[in-house]
């Protein structure tokens, strides 16, 4: 079991992701929307601690988010993680607000568990948002090509954090937090 944190898009936003999604899904690959409970968002960090403290890690989300405003969040390019899991992605413009939101977001969660996945901390963290993922090479090489016909940039705001936690079989949503909001 692993617990998410996530940044989530205006309305917009995650309709324009999920219509890619459907195109991808549409055209025989597989695609972000077939996971339970996923919906379009931009991943922040990462825990596989055994033990969360859910009740702790609400409160900290609601003391980061009160203090931050919706802001513009430009998705402008395509990508490929090429790793075992052969990762699809809309890559991020990682502005300053951005920047400083997820470099907060990262302090909150060192106070709540352990086992946040290093690849996500503050200076190691590459933004994107996920298209489809366990591709093989020609999958991920079809699903660039198909993408590549989509309009970027998209023009997206951040919404809201959300806590989510992830097994082999669902994403459910713990917290979710607007951003000006005390949660």
């Amino acid at each position: 079991m692993s617990y998410v944190i996530e940044l989530l898009f205006n309305p917009e936003a995650e309709d324009a992701i999920r219509d890619l999604w459907q195109r991808i899904a549409d055209a025989g690959y597989p695609s972000s929307q077939d996971a339970d409970g996923y919906r379009p968002h931009l991943t922040l960090a990462v825990s596989d601690a055994p033990a969360f403290d859910v009740n702790a890690c609400r409160a900290h989300l609601a003391d980061v988010v009160r203090s931050w405003r919706p802001f513009p969040i430009l998705l402008n390019h395509l990508g490929l993680f090429r790793t075992i899991e052969n990762v699809v992605f809309l890559g991020v413009a990682p502005s300053q607000a951005l920047l400083d939101l997820h470099r907060a977001t990262f302090g909150l969660c060192q106070r709540v568990a352990t086992a946040w996945r290093a690849y996500y901390a503050p200076n190691h963290w590459t933004p994107h948002v996920t298209l489809a993922f366990d591709l093989t090479p020609e999958q991920a090489l079809g699903i660039l090509a198909l993408a590549w016909d989509m309009a970027l940039p998209v023009h997206a705001h951040a919404h809201a954090l959300q806590l989510v936690e992830i097994t082999p079989d669902y994403a459910r949503n713990l917290i979710l937090c607007e951003l000006g909001r005390a949660g």
